[in-house]
C-alpha cells in the first residue's frame, strides 16, 4: 500500500510541472464526477473545489496553500482517476469505496485549506 501511494506522489510531483499534464488530469476528474454515482454526492463538491484550487495554483493565481499538499492533492486525484487503482472501478459500488475513501481523507485533512481556498474565490468575485 505505501509502495502505491509513493508511486503517487512521485507522478504527482511530475505532473504539477507541467500546465497540460494538470489540465488532463482535471479533465478527467470533472469528467468522472459527472459519470460517478450517488456514491459520491456527499464529497463531490469538495473534490470539484480542490480541482479549482489546483487549477488556480497552477496559473499561479492561488498559492496559499504548501507544495507538499498541492502534490497530495494531485495524488489523489491522479487515484481518483486510474480505474485499475487497489480495488478496480470496474466492480460496481466496491470499486469506488477506495476512491471515496482517499478522497474523504485528503479532505479531512485539507478542510481548513479549501475552506481558506473557497474564502478567497469568493473575494476574487466580489473584485470583478
Amino acid at each position: 500500500m505505501q509502495k502505491i501511494f509513493d508511486d503517487l506522489y512521485k507522478q504527482a510531483e511530475r505532473i504539477i510541472s507541467s500546465d497540460t499534464k494538470v489540465s488532463k488530469l482535471l479533465d478527467e476528474v470533472f469528467l468522472k464526477i459527472g459519470e460517478s454515482s450517488e456514491l459520491f454526492y456527499k464529497i463531490q463538491d469538495s473534490v470539484i473545489a480542490l480541482a479549482r484550487m489546483l487549477s488556480a495554483w497552477v496559473k499561479g493565481d492561488y498559492r496559499n496553500i504548501s507544495t507538499k499538499s498541492i502534490i497530495a492533492v494531485v495524488a489523489a486525484l491522479i487515484y481518483f482517476v486510474n480505474p485499475l487503482d487497489l480495488i478496480p472501478d470496474f466492480i460496481p459500488v466496491i470499486g469506488q469505496i477506495d476512491d471515496i475513501f482517499v478522497l474523504g481523507y485528503l479532505i479531512k485533512m485539507l478542510n481548513k485549506e479549501i475552506e481558506r481556498f473557497m474564502a478567497w474565490e469568493k473575494e476574487q468575485e466580489l473584485h470583478k
